[in-house]
């Protein structure tokens, strides 16, 4: 555990259970103003080129560590010639 974690955990012990509500509030804000916003097509081309591309470079990052399966969308039959 980092010196940071554990001076956090000190902190936070000598608080009282409603300071410690508070800081938990607080954590639970940062976090979701952190969390990466979730566009629809729609709004990536609306805007600017720019801040779209670093968007979906960064999307495509974070995709990489993910165990996705692929799937073929068409079988031989439906290529059949007959």
């Amino acid at each position: 555990m980092s010196s940071i974690k554990r001076e956090l955990i000190k902190s936070i012990n000598r608080l009282d259970a409603e300071k410690q509500e508070q800081v938990l509030e607080f954590v639970r804000r940062i976090e979701q103003s952190s969390a990466p916003k979730n566009y629809t097509a729609r709004e990536l081309m609306r805007l600017p080129f720019e801040e779209r591309n670093k968007i979906v470079i960064a999307s495509l990052q974070r995709s990489q560590d993910e165990d996705v399966e692929l799937f073929d969308a068409y079988s031989e039959a439906d290529f059949d010639d007959n």
